[in-house]
C-alpha cells in the first residue's frame, strides 16, 4: 500500500479494517508532520454528485460542502457526470468518460462512489443481471490506482415519485441487496445515504436531485464516517436549530435595498386607496440602471422592488389585472419596471427580490376565497418571468378600508387563517428554491420587530414566533417585540432583517428633501443591524422622474466612504494569535483560524470546555477603535456573553462586553492604545465556534 509516497507491505489475508486502522495512524502521524500534504478523496457519480439544480454548484454540491467541513488537510474534487449508470450497457455508461481517467490520474486516498440511481430506468435495468460484476469490475478499476484508495461505496438517496424514469422500488428491492453484497465480496466500505433521507422529500424539490440542503446532509454523513474511520478529530456537534443553506448565502448579504415605487409616488401618499387611475403613473426619466449602479456603488447586494403595494397597482405586465402599467401612460402602457430592474441587477452583479402586498385594496374579491387565487397567479408571474429571485418579501398588511373594486368600504379578515400562508410559501419553493422568505414568522427571516433599522443588543438568530394571545402566529399577528431580540431557545433559525427608509416615509416626498438620514446615522443603523447580527434592508424610493434624488445619492456616497474609511485595515492581520484551548490541540481548530481568509475554518474548543479565551499580541502598540467578532453559524448560535479587552502595557482594560455574536458582532468604541487583544468567552451554550477576529 502506497500513501503520500510511502509504501506499506500488508498481506492480503489481513482484515481491511485492520487496514484501515494502519492507514489511520500513518495519516495522522502523517498529517501532523506534514501540515502541507493533503488528503485527495475523489467523489465518483451522476447528476446528484455533480450537484445538478443546485445553485452555485461549485460551492453548494455535496463534494463542494465536504470540502468545507474538511478544510484545508483535505482536497475534495468532484467528479460527477450527469444522467451516467453504472452498468457497461446503460444508456450512459461513466465507463465510457474522460473524468474515470481522470480520477486516476488524481491519484487519491478516497473514492467515493455514488452510482445506481440512473440504472433503475426501464431501458437500463434490463441488463440488471449484469449490475453486480460490473460495480465489482468499477471497483477492481480504483484498487490498481498507485496510491491503493480506501474504496466506500454508496447506498444511493431515495427516489421520490415524479417523470425521470428512476424508480424508488428498484432501489430499494434490488439496488440497496446488490451494493450490500457488493460491499461484502470486494471488502469495501459502505455509506448508507439512503435511511437519512427517508421521508424527507422537501429537500428533493424535482423528486430526484437533493437541494443545497440535502447535499449538505450527505456531506455530512459521509464526513461522519470518515473522520471516524481516520480516527481524526470531528468538528463540535451542531447546536440545533441551524441555517439552511439558503439562510447562509442570505447572511452573507447583510446590506442591501429596498425600492418603494407606485402610484403613491404621484399621489404623495403612503398608503393608496387603491382607486387612482392607473394613468397617474408617468415616470418619464425612468432609468433602472440609473438606480441599480448606484446600489452597487453605495456597497449594497441586492435590491427588492415593490412589485405591488396594498393600492393593488402592479408595476409589470400582469394579465390577472387592469389596475397596472399596462394601462398607464408611461411607455404607452408597453413598459415593466420589473422587468427593467431585473435586467440592471443581471447586468451589474446584483441580487433581485420582490414585495407582493398582499393586502389589496383595489381588487373586487379581497377578503373572498377567490383573491387568494389571484394573489397566488400574480406571484407565480413574478417567480417565473424576472430570472432568480433572493428574497420574497411578505408582510402583515391585512385588511382594512378601501376602493375593492368600486365598492369603497372595509374589509376585515382573519390574519390567522385567511391567507393560508404556507400553501402560498410551497409555490415559493417550487419556483425559486433558493429563494429566502420573509415575514414576521419567517419562514427563512424574521422582521426585526420594528421599522427603525436596528436590532437587539442581544440578537438571537434563534427565534419561535408565538401569537398575540400565546396562539397560533402569521404575519401581521405576532408578539412582534420579541423578534428584536429573537429567542435563547428558539425552535427556529429565523435571523432578522432591519428595515428602515433613508427618509421619514417609505415613498418618495418632495418634502422631505431636506430630512434624509446623514450617513452618519445610517452607519450608526449599520453598526446596530449588520453589526448585532442582522441585515440591514435600506429603503430609497425613486422620486417622480423614476429615478434616485441626488440627495439621497450623496448621502448614500458618504455612507459608502465612513464604512470603508473604518474597515479599511485589519490590523489583527500578521498578529500572532493563541488560545486558553483549542480542540484536542488539532490543527484543524487552532486559534490561527480566525486570522485567515477562509470563512469555513474556525478556532473551537474542547467539548468540556464552554469558557475559553483567544489572545492576539499585536508585538507593538496600536490604536483600535473597533474589533470584529464572526461564529461558524453553520454549527449553531452559540456564544451568551463575552469581554473584549486590551493590554495597555500595564494592565487590562475592558474595551467592550456582549452577549450574542452569531454571524457578526461589531463592537465599535473609543480609541484605546493596546499591544494586546484578548476575547474572553464567558458563557456559551456548547464549545466556542469562532471564525473571524478582525480589529480596527
Amino acid at each position: 500500500m502506497h500513501f503520500q509516497g510511502m509504501t506499506l507491505n500488508i498481506p492480503n489475508v489481513i482484515n481491511r479494517k485492520l487496514i484501515y486502522c494502519i492507514v489511520a495512524i500513518v495519516l495522522s502521524l502523517h498529517a501532523s508532520a506534514q501540515t502541507d500534504r493533503v488528503i485527495k478523496i475523489a467523489c465518483i457519480g451522476n447528476s446528484i454528485t455533480y450537484g445538478a439544480g443546485i445553485q452555485d454548484r461549485e460551492r453548494n454540491s455535496y463534494p463542494a460542502q465536504l470540502q468545507q467541513m474538511f478544510g484545508k488537510r483535505w482536497e475534495v474534487r468532484n467528479f460527477g457526470l450527469n444522467g451516467r449508470t453504472l452498468l457497461k450497457k446503460g444508456d450512459y455508461p461513466y465507463w465510457n468518460e474522460r473524468e474515470l481517467i481522470e480520477v486516476k490520474e488524481f491519484n487519491p486516498n478516497v473514492v467515493i462512489i455514488m452510482l445506481g440511481t440512473n440504472d433503475t430506468k426501464p431501458w437500463n435495468w434490463k441488463y440488471k443481471n449484469e449490475f453486480v460484476s460490473d460495480y465489482e469490475k468499477f471497483i477492481d478499476e480504483f484498487q490498481k490506482i498507485e496510491s491503493h484508495p480506501l474504496i466506500y461505496i454508496c447506498i444511493p438517496v431515495p427516489a421520490f415519485p415524479g417523470d425521470w424514469g428512476i424508480r424508488d422500488s428498484i432501489i430499494r428491492v434490488d439496488i440497496i441487496p446488490s451494493i450490500k453484497q457488493i460491499q461484502r465480496e470486494k471488502n469495501v466500505s459502505l455509506i448508507d445515504l439512503y435511511t437519512p433521507f427517508t421521508g424527507k422529500s422537501e429537500l428533493f424539490p424535482d423528486e430526484v436531485h437533493p437541494n443545497q440542503d440535502g447535499a449538505r446532509l450527505i456531506a455530512r454523513e459521509i464526513y461522519n464516517i470518515l473522520y471516524q474511520d481516520y480516527h481524526l478529530i470531528k468538528s463540535p456537534p451542531a447546536i440545533y436549530p441551524i441555517p439552511t443553506v439558503r439562510q447562509l448565502e442570505w447572511q452573507n448579504l447583510e446590506y442591501y435595498c429596498f425600492l418603494h415605487f407606485t402610484t403613491n409616488t404621484f399621489t404623495d401618499k403612503e398608503w393608496g386607496y387603491g382607486d387612482e387611475p392607473e394613468s397617474i403613473f408617468n415616470p418619464v426619466e425612468f432609468d433602472a440602471e440609473q438606480i441599480v449602479r448606484v446600489v452597487k456603488d453605495a456597497g449594497m447586494k441586492g435590491l427588492i422592488i415593490t412589485a405591488k403595494h396594498h393600492d393593488g397597482f402592479c408595476l409589470w405586465q400582469s394579465k390577472y389585472t387592469e389596475h397596472s402599467v399596462k394601462n398607464s401612460l408611461w411607455r404607452d402602457g408597453k413598459g415593466d419596471v420589473v422587468e427593467d430592474l431585473s435586467d440592471a441587477c443581471k447586468k451589474y452583479g446584483l441580487k433581485f427580490g420582490v414585495y407582493l402586498s398582499p393586502w389589496d385594496r383595489n381588487h373586487r374579491d379581497y377578503g373572498k376565497s377567490e383573491y387568494l387565487e389571484y394573489y397566488r397567479n400574480q406571484l407565480r408571474e413574478l417567480l417565473t418571468n424576472y430570472g432568480e429571485i433572493f428574497e420574497v418579501w411578505f408582510d402583515g398588511a391585512n385588511g382594512g378600508d378601501g376602493y375593492y373594486g368600486g365598492e369603497h368600504g372595509t374589509r376585515m379578515i382573519d390574519r390567522k387563517t385567511y391567507y393560508d400562508w404556507k400553501e402560498t410559501w410551497k409555490i415559493v419553493r417550487e419556483l425559486q428554491p433558493n429563494a429566502v422568505m420573509f415575514s414576521d414568522v419567517g419562514p427563512d427571516i424574521r422582521w426585526v420587530g420594528n421599522e427603525n433599522g436596528y436590532a437587539g443588543e442581544t440578537c438571537w438568530s434563534l427565534y419561535g414566533p408565538a401569537g398575540k394571545q400565546n396562539d397560533e402566529p402569521a404575519p401581521g399577528y405576532t408578539k412582534y417585540k420579541e423578534a428584536i431580540e429573537g429567542h435563547r431557545d428558539g425552535k427556529l433559525w429565523l435571523p432578522a432583517e432591519c428595515d428602515v427608509s433613508i427618509r421619514p416615509g417609505w415613498f418618495y416626498h418632495e418634502r422631505e428633501d431636506t430630512l434624509v438620514k446623514s450617513a452618519k446615522k445610517l452607519f450608526d443603523l449599520y453598526l446596530q443591524s449588520v453589526g448585532r447580527n442582522g441585515s440591514l434592508l435600506l429603503n430609497i424610493p425613486p422620486d417622480r422622474r423614476g429615478r434616485f434624488n441626488k440627495k439621497d445619492i450623496k448621502v448614500l456616497m458618504e455612507f459608502k466612504k465612513l464604512r470603508d474609511a473604518a474597515f479599511a485595515s485589519n490590523l489583527a492581520k500578521g498578529a500572532n494569535v493563541t488560545a486558553s484551548n483549542y480542540r484536542y490541540n488539532d490543527i484543524h481548530f487552532s486559534p490561527d483560524n480566525v486570522l485567515d481568509d477562509d470563512k469555513n475554518s474556525y478556532w473551537a474548543t474542547d467539548d468540556s470546555v464552554i469558557s475559553a479565551s483567544l489572545l492576539i499580541d499585536f508585538k507593538r502598540q496600536i490604536t483600535v477603535e473597533s474589533v470584529l467578532l464572526q461564529e461558524y453559524i453553520a454549527l449553531g448560535q452559540r456564544i451568551e456573553s463575552f469581554i473584549v479587552d486590551g493590554w495597555d502595557g500595564k494592565a487590562w482594560k475592558i474595551l467592550s462586553s456582549g452577549t450574542t455574536i452569531g454571524h457578526k458582532r461589531i463592537l465599535a468604541f473609543s480609541e484605546y492604545k493596546v499591544s494586546k487583544i484578548r476575547l474572553n468567552i464567558i458563557k456559551s451554550k456548547s464549545s466556542p465556534v469562532i471564525s473571524n477576529v478582525e480589529v480596527y
